[in-house]
């Protein structure tokens, strides 16, 4: 995390979270792997697959259906609707989601900048109630950027009318929370919910 003054502190006004591997698990090398468990086929050919087409999903080139069923051509295997299916992996990190609320408690605006298809992103948000917790939901299917491009940072900027120096941005890779920072913008590498916690009040964000 790049260093923050306590001046800075006082002026943070908004926290921006990514949601896989924050709010919620990040799942899809683990469905990747159980499908290839299921089909008897090589882990590592359909985990290439995954990272060859899941950009293009991410982007809203593709849908997420489409994205598992290539997936599963790469070894042959014509997916069905329950390949396709997401919603029983999808559960919440350990503390992810209060940190938000309690930065809502505390005043300040947060929202969400996620790399992730619109499927995917609307069952989550209507699951988890997203909408109605978070100020912007930012999804990079929509703008056919993903992270760690820096425009997809100028874009969360844009439409949350903040200045970089006022807002936490909180990732669990480290490329993403890089570029973040190289966009000026505080940010905090996440590895589980006290630590962040832990971050977040080392520099001046206590939340009761």
């Amino acid at each position: 995390m790049n260093r923050i003054t306590n001046k800075e502190a006082h002026q943070i006004t908004t926290l921006l979270f990514d949601v896989g591997g924050v709010l919620l698990t990040d799942f899809i090398e683990t469905k990747v792997i159980n499908l290839a468990e299921k089909y008897h086929v090589n882990s590592e050919i359909l985990l290439k697959a995954k990272h060859k087409y899941r950009p293009l999903a991410d982007k809203g080139q593709i849908s997420d259906v489409d994205f598992w069923r290539r997936v599963l051509e790469t070894v042959e295997v014509n997916a069905t609707e329950i390949d396709c299916n997401f919603d029983s992996y999808m559960q919440e990190i350990p503390g992810g989601l209060e940190i938000a609320r309690k930065a809502k408690r505390c005043g300040y605006k947060i929202a969400i900048l996620s790399n992730d298809t619109k499927e995917m992103s609307e069952q989550r948000r209507l699951k988890y109630g997203f909408d109605a917790l978070f100020e912007k939901v930012i999804i990079s299917c929509f703008y056919g950027v993903i992270k760690p491009d820096p425009k997809i940072y100028e874009i969360a900027m844009q439409e949350l009318c903040v200045n970089p120096i006022h807002c936490i941005f909180i990732d669990d890779r480290e490329e993403n929370v890089q570029a973040g920072q190289d966009k000026g913008i505080h940010s905090i590498l996440f590895k589980n919910s006290v630590q962040a916690s832990n971050q977040l009040k080392k520099i001046g964000i206590a939340l009761a």
